[in-house]
């Protein structure tokens, strides 16, 4: 049996640090992802006619509203607002009122080109803003109970079965897969989660002529997917036929390594691995699930939690490929595809208890995800470079042509009370994933349990948790790995895959454990393999890096004492009070001026004066203007 996640409502979030963001998403970030939707035409486009339309839709204008309905939906379980409440009322009523009588619903293929409807599967997004519709469907039935949304879905899903499945059809960007099986959990209606596994297992198969369905569906318009110089040879792709760019090279469970498009590939396992929980004989794709996961996090991840190191195609390089500046068509590390990796951890910790998905979540989250939006809410990272440079200051953008990563920002501060617990009924377990303080509230095989957590992270390591129970129950503690080897408990337990496992009995007094997670701040070095010669400097679970207000000396050429690192005060930056202000020694290199040779047998020395480098966490740069000077990783001085 598996850990199903907390339910929104049962969680009460009490830290000054969460509740901070979450009215940061309530009063600036939805009204501003609102208005843009607004102003666009995307809130409005499944409202209109061929006729009435104001401008022309994209294909994937549907999606960017389904998301941030679904955020929505989210906050609105928590707290009510009349406003976005009409404005959630006023969509659903736009999408019943689209669908055509054969169940279809798309703006864009309404509006522009109704005659090619499912022609074009691989590049046209039918399928993903479907996806996103029925995710928006299962979050607007948890607030509402109204089965409305699922109705509008399923028709389509019907249409889908009927059109695209006899053709061995399957998504181009991949997200319905992971919105049906969320229906199906919420259903149990089998066409969500049998649709669901034809798209995971069919995708990639090559047939008699080694063509998969992308080859078969672009003859049948008439395009050739062999000409180097045809319209089918998309720019994200090496070379003809390039279908690793979304996973459909071969099927999920013959891929060796995590290739292509980084939030396709994330989309793809949350839906396979949710889709491996459901339905019965998918060892399979469990297993091809964790080999891929495992092949991101341990040899394609920026140690901010991203993802991403090749802006061409959006998507991962070779492995240990993770340069840090954008510049010449590196570093992507998109919003979208740290969004999707954190959800891929909370599915795998539905399976098992480990602790690397809970440590995954936690970097992803406070450093790459929660940097993306600026904390006046209204402003946000697309990509999220761990270098920058001066007189290029990579500035957060109001809004983007492609609008996905505002929307999914939104989504995941509302699902913010579901990621720090989940429970398991058959071992009587509450699992502890992150720690925010917070009240949890549910039931064990009947019995209450509540569960209050009280911690100051991610600043501080304390964390105090009180249980009470009327039965026996075990508690499963995340032991980060950041403070693995410096942790206390008050109580002790049996540690297993970065858990402390701790039984708690009912009594007349609450049960209280005491635990501390030391923060200090630490270097780390990276792999050998990456060539990254230099050192970074995190504190618990923040990445810290060094920016031009602090420093004004060339960062580029910036050599610091991998030895003593300072707390030297706590600063107010960008209305986060207290926040750690971290200082460590080094030395400059000054650039020689004028026409020097590119390349001397002389090495530049070291300027005699020693400096004091000021880092600041990742998440909070690019506040303060400033040159657009900005490092993760610094040269280490070695003596």
């Amino acid at each position: 049996m598996s850990y199903e996640p907390a339910p929104i409502r049962a969680v009460e979030v009490t830290s000054p640090f969460y509740l901070q963001l979450d009215e940061l998403m309530r009063k600036s970030t939805l009204p501003a992802i609102l208005e843009s939707l607004r102003t666009t035409g995307r809130y409005y486009a499944l409202s209109w006619t061929p006729k009435t339309a104001k401008k022309k839709a994209h294909c994937f204008w549907d999606s960017d509203l389904y998301k941030t309905m679904e955020a929505c939906c989210y906050y609105l379980m928590k707290r009510d607002d009349q406003q976005l409440r009409a404005d959630v009322e006023e969509v659903v009523g736009f999408i019943k009122a689209a669908q055509w009588e054969d169940g279809y619903v798309n703006s864009y293929f309404t509006l522009h080109e109704p005659q090619n409807r499912f022609t074009n599967l691989r590049d046209m997004h039918e399928l993903y803003c479907l996806g996103h519709l029925a995710e928006f469907a299962a979050a607007y039935h948890s607030l509402t109970g109204s089965d409305d949304l699922i109705k509008v879905v399923r028709r389509m899903v019907e249409l889908v079965r009927k059109v695209v499945l006899p053709k061995g059809g399957y998504p181009g960007h991949q997200e319905l897969e992971l919105g049906l099986v969320r229906l199906y959990e919420v259903t149990r209606d089998d066409i969500f989660l049998d649709t669901a596994g034809f798209f995971i297992r069919e995708r990639g198969k090559h047939d008699e002529n080694d063509q998969t369905f992308y080859d078969r569906e672009a003859f049948a318009r008439g395009a050739d997917p062999y000409n180097f110089l045809g319209s089918e040879n998309k720019s994200s792709f090496r070379h003809p036929r390039d279908y690793a760019y979304m996973q459909a090279h071969v099927p999920l469970v013959d891929q060796k390594s995590i290739e292509g498009h980084c939030v396709r590939a994330m989309y793809y396992l949350i839906g396979a691995q949710h889709y491996s929980l459901m339905a019965p004989d998918t060892k399979d794709i469990q297993d091809a699930v964790r080999h891929l996961f495992n092949n991101t996090v341990n040899q394609k991840m920026y140690i901010t939690g991203g993802i991403g190191s090749v802006a061409r195609n959006e998507g991962f390089g070779p492995d240990y490929f993770l340069p840090d500046l954008q510049a010449g068509g590196c570093c992507y590390s998109e919003t979208c595809a740290s969004f999707g990796l954190i959800i891929l951890c909370e599915k795998l910790l539905r399976r098992n208890l480990h602790g690397v998905y809970g440590d995954i979540m936690e970097r992803a989250f406070l450093n790459c995800v929660l940097g993306a939006v600026s904390m006046q809410g209204g402003s946000f990272y697309y990509e999220n470079p761990l270098a920058t440079v001066a007189g290029a200051p990579w500035n957060r953008s109001k809004w983007f042509e492609v609008s996905c990563c505002p929307p999914n920002v939104a989504k995941l501060l509302g699902l913010l009370p579901s990621l720090p617990f989940s429970t398991r009924a058959s071992t009587s377990t509450i699992a502890i994933h992150l720690f925010l303080g917070s009240n949890f509230t549910t039931k064990l095989n009947g019995d209450d349990v509540s569960l209050k957590m009280e911690t100051n992270l991610p600043w501080e390591g304390g964390v105090k948790i009180t249980v009470d129970t009327e039965t026996k129950i075990e508690l499963a503690i995340r032991i980060p790995s950041w403070a693995a080897d410096d942790y206390k408990s008050s109580v002790k337990g049996e540690v297993k895959d970065g858990y402390l496992y701790i039984p708690v009995d009912p009594s007349s007094s609450s049960t209280v454990i005491d635990l501390y997670f030391s923060t200090a701040p630490k270097f780390v070095y990276a792999h050998p393999k990456t060539r990254k010669n230099e050192v970074a400097i995190t504190r618990g679970p923040m990445v810290y890096c060094a920016e031009s207000p602090d420093n004004e000396f060339d960062l580029e050429n910036t050599f610091v004492e991998a030895k003593n690192i300072k707390e030297v005060r706590k600063a107010d930056i960008a209305g986060v009070k207290d926040v750690p202000i971290l200082e460590v020694r080094a030395k400059v290199k000054t650039a020689p001026a004028g026409n020097e040779p590119l390349y001397n047998a002389h090495e530049t020395k070291l300027d005699p004066e020693e400096k004091r480098v000021t880092l600041l966490p990742f998440f909070l740069r690019m506040h303060r203007g400033g040159s657009g000077a900005m490092r993760v990783w610094l040269s280490e001085l070695r003596v």
